[in-house]
């Protein structure tokens, strides 16, 4: 058997000047990519953010109520010496509620 040698250039048999080897894991094509962007796709885009931004400035909203009416139980509980009145226990379940309504709209984000 004899070796094999690369025949001189302009011999013909060349090999292609480059090698393709296809994609193992080939993936859906990006649509947007493909058919470009249209005005549907951009109203929905600010729609959305729109949308983030509202759900945003909501739960910065609650999360002050929250903190102002934490200060002022404690503010309740500090200065009375007798045992809180109802009206605390009133803003502990606001309290509470508020802090599920923000911690809901923390999971939508």
């Amino acid at each position: 058997m004899t070796a094999w040698t690369a025949p001189a250039r302009g011999q013909g048999n060349e090999p292609p000047p480059h090698v393709y080897i296809p994609n193992p894991t080939p993936r859906q094509l990006d649509l947007e990519k493909v058919y470009g962007d249209d005005a549907r796709g951009q109203k929905k885009r600010a729609a959305l953010l729109l949308q983030s931004q509202l759900r945003a400035r909501e739960i910065w909203l609650e999360s002050n109520q929250i903190l102002l009416l934490a200060q002022q139980l404690q503010q309740e509980i500090l200065s009375d010496k007798k045992p809180p009145m109802p009206l605390s226990a009133a803003k502990v379940a606001k309290i509470e509620k508020l802090a599920q309504s923000v911690q809901e709209k923390m999971k939508t984000q």
